[in-house]
């Protein structure tokens, strides 16, 4: 792997930049005068009728037009908005990728964040030096090394702020929005929570969005970065709500995040071991499903849906809740009924 592309606010959309990047011949995002890939059209003889039938192909594409469609996509104005990032693992394809921005006359928005992540030095030992460990534990022991092994899939990250979060909104105490000075349920309301960890303002996510739209002295509808009213601290818009989001619609995930804490946990461990074995633990059988979405999943991706930053959910798999399941159905065993028969009722009639 060369690079990834990340910071999608839903599942959805990142199917659609794949779909889009994927079939850069085909996409609409692309403007036709701009389009660097074209789709071919392939013959085929009809072994029965001996008719030639014509069928759009798939254009071969090489590294070079690969980078050359990113940049594309990066620059249109449905992707340019979103909080995305590009992140690189190869130095010669990141050069290449420089010297590519460098030629072309048009650059992708400032707001896409774009760097090389190489591995840390020693991070080639540490399968030599874990060599007696578990895959799952040396796993883990590499995120945060850089390079593709050193992403972190997981919300570690987050836990700070959700303990605060935790503490802030509970139900006894009497909570107010620090721009509105109106009540705030945690019921009902979407409250934002400083990520600053000794600030406790709290705000509703209507009043922190016009508050960080008016400073940038935009026409967008969603804000960028902003600086907290309280204590000044310049907070992203995206990071705000991922924590407020997870809070909301993951309450799974972070209840497994709050109960690893509390875990007795090796030192050296990165905070995302506790929380992948807690991921792994099948104690929670109650809990339903989740579907997995395909890229056949989405149909249009020119959709007039409007992608919401809130809209990131969870990803936890529940594949034991599944069989866990289907096994009790197997094993249950239904009583036997044996409903009387018609020659009662005859009998009764015949009296």
């Amino acid at each position: 792997m060369t690079c990834i592309v990340a910071g999608f606010p839903s599942n959805i959309a990142a199917l659609q930049f794949e779909w889009a990047w994927q079939n850069a011949h085909l996409t609409r995002h692309i403007p036709h005068h701009e389009r660097i890939s074209f789709a071919t059209t392939c013959t085929k003889t009809s072994p029965k009728t001996g008719r030639l039938r014509r069928k759009p192909g798939r254009p071969k594409t090489s590294l070079t037009d690969k980078l050359s469609n990113l940049h594309l996509l990066l620059r249109v104005p449905y992707f340019s908005k979103w909080p995305l990032e590009l992140r690189f693992f190869s130095e010669d394809v990141f050069r290449f990728w420089q010297t590519w921005c460098q030629r072309v006359d048009a650059q992708i928005s400032p707001r896409i964040k774009v760097w090389l992540d190489k591995p840390k030095e020693g991070h080639d030992l540490v399968p030599q030096i874990h060599a007696g460990l578990s895959r799952k534990r040396r796993r883990l022991d590499a995120i945060g090394r850089g390079g593709v092994d050193g992403v972190d899939p997981t919300y570690a990250s987050l836990r700070p702020v959700l303990e605060k979060a935790q503490l802030l909104l509970e139900e006894d105490n009497d909570l107010a929005c620090g721009l509105c000075n109106q009540s705030l349920d945690p019921k009902h309301d979407l409250i934002t929570v400083c990520s600053q960890a000794n600030c406790l303002s709290i705000y509703h996510m209507s009043c922190l969005s016009n508050q960080f739209l008016k400073a940038e002295r935009t026409a967008a509808m969603l804000p960028g970065s902003g600086d907290c009213p309280s204590c000044k601290t310049h907070l992203s818009w995206v990071e705000l709500m991922k924590e407020m989001t997870l809070r909301v619609r993951g309450e799974i995930e972070v209840r497994k995040m709050l109960r690893a804490k509390n875990r007795l946990v090796p030192s050296g461990v990165p905070q995302a071991d506790a929380l992948q074995d807690e991921r792994s633990d099948g104690s929670d059988m109650d809990e339903p499903d989740e579907d997995v979405l395909t890229a056949a999943d989405v149909v249009d991706e020119d959709s007039d849906d409007t992608v919401s930053l809130t809209s990131v959910e969870s990803d936890g798999s529940h594949n034991s809740t599944r069989g866990a399941v289907m096994k009790a159905r197997s094993n249950t065993k239904l009583p036997t009924v044996i409903e009387d028969s018609d020659a009662d009722v005859i009998d009764l009639l015949s009296d």
